[in-house]
């Protein structure tokens, strides 16, 4: 099992970006087999991908990468996923267990019902992920019930060589595309992954 899986149509994928970057196609998202995007219903077949603007969950998760491992110092991401209150989302979080609330950002990955909480651990270097996942608020499968939301932790070094592996991938399948010239953003994700990479080396002394 790999530790981060993003599963899509990738031809279905490819017809919807003739016209923007920025479609959405049906996405299922996995970190350490915990779905945090995508449902799970029987009448469906089981898990079933949620709707998901792939540009976007890579633009947000690049920027927040190179934030985390330059422990705040990166000027490119955006300030609008710290400016949240915890108390506003204790419901699903236990606000009372976030070790280094400096270095908490929200978002949604792209995922429009969902929300997604990255902590940097500095002491365990790790990332830990508190989630809340919509569609399986009301999934019908025995294996998903009560786990619409809760934590996930894993290497942040690990996490972040899977993120860019991904990356990688998704360009290499867009590099082809004609997509309309004012929904082409491809040369930004180029530049973020140089972004990542640059902190990679930063914090643990080797090439990513």
């Amino acid at each position: 099992m790999a530790l981060v899986e993003l599963i899509y149509d990738k031809e279905k994928y490819r017809e919807k970006i003739k016209r923007t970057l920025a479609a959405e196609i049906e996405t299922i998202f996995k970190i350490n087999g915990e779905l945090l995007g995508g449902g799970c219903l029987k009448p469906e077949g089981g898990v079933y991908g949620d709707d998901c603007d792939l540009y976007g969950f890579f633009e947000e998760i690049l920027t927040l990468l190179p934030y985390l491992l330059s422990e705040g110092k990166y000027y490119r991401f955006s300030k609008n996923s710290q400016n949240f209150n915890l108390k506003e989302v204790k419901s699903w979080i236990d606000i009372n267990n976030v070790k280094n609330p400096n270095l908490v950002c929200w978002m949604t990955l792209h995922f429009q019902f969902n929300t997604h909480i990255f902590e940097l651990d500095k002491d365990k270097e790790e990332l830990i992920i508190h989630y809340y996942n919509d569609p399986l608020s009301y999934t019908d499968c025995e294996e998903y019930k009560n786990k619409d939301s809760g934590i996930v932790r894993v290497p942040l070094k690990e996490f972040t060589k899977e993120i860019v592996k991904l990356a990688k991938d998704y360009l290499e399948l867009v590099k082809n595309s004609e997509i309309p010239e004012e929904y082409d953003w491809r040369d930004d994700l180029q530049e973020y992954i140089k972004d990542v990479k640059k902190y990679y080396k930063e914090r643990y002394g080797e090439e990513l």
